[in-house]
């Protein structure tokens, strides 16, 4: 078991403890699919007014948004669909790579992917359930007070008692704004809450709430500090990655020549097609150090032949997935950042040292062994027996 100093030291160790093949490969299905979901049915939603694929796809590529379009209803109800299973799937990866972090703590090292996917998976409903009950709980106080402001139209008595209660109706919109606070909160906390406490929807809404209340400070600074060094990550593997591309084609060419030039540089002219928002965003963002990370320059598009062609479509879909892996970094930063907080507020503010309790998970897997173990003891006496 890692001992933790429970304090902003700790958080830089999930730096470190990102960069494992586990806890990325976690981060990467989670990324594939959520974003799978997002994709199909903001392409869905955008095609229903009326606009057609091919000018979509050469607008957005792999990266559309609905901001210029004029949705339907049911445009609306498919693009939020998408954004649903995109929410879903990153609460699920979310509660998969804090739960491979926790058990990787508590120096559990044989623990799998498949087994953190399983756990978060086993919590879906209650991963679901925290958030949702936090939005019920302020959607239903301001409720209440949409329905006393309508009491308050009726002549005189409505107009005399709502003066009357001023306070009361103002010591409620802060309990309300204290609960949104608290839904947003939600979004943080419940992966590591149910991974390193191994519990159910209300730990997850009684751990948001009473980390808010009683860590609101350390909370801020941490979380401000973890997106900090997530950035950090995410730009210096980024140098790493691109430095790596440049190399792999200086070494490829001096063999493959001139057809290795063609081929990159149309599978390089694809890519920048497929993710041209995302150029957009880190130039506004960067500037001119956006080309140390991301395109240098622009690619056009040139004729080569059709093997070359195609080649050159598959390695511009595996450059996909490597944009994939990479982006999975800071992304599995923020996720065993997050996990490594609630554990230093969770001892602050109830002096629980979480690595060190068992959970349910951990129990049952100790009783199945103990009945592996008397199962074969029961068998290596019933094979004695059957000898004398």
């Amino acid at each position: 078991m890692v001992k933790l100093k429970f304090d902003f030291r700790d958080i830089f160790r999930a730096a470190r403890l990102s960069l494992s093949l586990q806890r990325l490969w976690i981060q990467f299905l989670g990324i594939f699919f959520g974003y799978l979901g997002y994709l199909i049915f903001t392409y869905c939603a955008i095609l229903t007014t009326g606009a057609h694929f091919k000018a979509i796809w050469l607008r957005y590529g792999l990266l559309p948004h609905i901001g210029v379009y004029h949705l339907s209803w049911y445009g609306y109800v498919l693009f939020g669909l998408g954004l649903f299973i995109f929410v879903l799937f990153w609460m699920i990866t979310s509660t998969a790579v804090a739960r491979a972090v926790y058990m990787n703590l508590k120096g559990f090292s044989f623990y799998t992917w498949k087994d953190s996917f399983k756990f978060s998976f086993s919590k879906v409903g209650s991963i679901i359930a925290t958030p949702l009950s936090i939005f019920a709980i302020a959607f239903f106080t301001g409720l209440g007070g949409v329905i006393i402001g309508l009491l308050g139209k009726i002549p005189y008595v409505g107009e005399l008692g709502l003066s009357l209660f001023t306070l009361v109706w103002f010591a409620a919109s802060v309990f309300l704004v204290f609960i949104i606070l608290g839904f947003g909160i939600s979004f943080l906390l419940t992966p590591p809450i149910l991974a390193t406490t191994d519990d159910d929807a209300f730990e997850g809404i009684f751990q948001s709430f009473s980390t808010l209340y009683s860590q609101p400070w350390r909370l801020v600074i941490y979380e401000v500090l973890l997106v900090a060094i997530s950035l950090a990550g995410f730009l210096i593997m980024s140098l790493f990655f691109k430095q790596a591309w440049k190399l792999m084609n200086m070494i490829l060419v001096l063999g493959m020549g001139d057809k290795f030039v063609d081929l990159s540089y149309k599978a390089s002219y694809l890519l920048q097609n497929w993710v041209y928002p995302a150029i957009l965003w880190s130039k506004s963002i960067l500037g001119d150090y956006a080309s140390y990370f991301f395109f240098t320059r622009t690619f056009i598009f040139t004729e080569i032949s059709l093997v070359l062609n195609i080649s050159a479509w598959i390695m511009a879909i595996f450059l996909v997935f490597i944009g994939g892996y990479l982006l999975s970094y800071p992304l599995a930063i923020f996720n065993s950042g997050n996990g490594i907080i609630f554990l230093i507020l969770k001892k602050n503010k109830d002096d629980e040292n979480l690595l060190e309790r068992k959970d349910r998970e951990e129990e049952e897997d100790e009783m199945d062994f103990e009945k592996e173990e008397q199962s074969e003891q029961e068998n290596q006496a019933t094979k004695e027996e059957d000898k004398e």
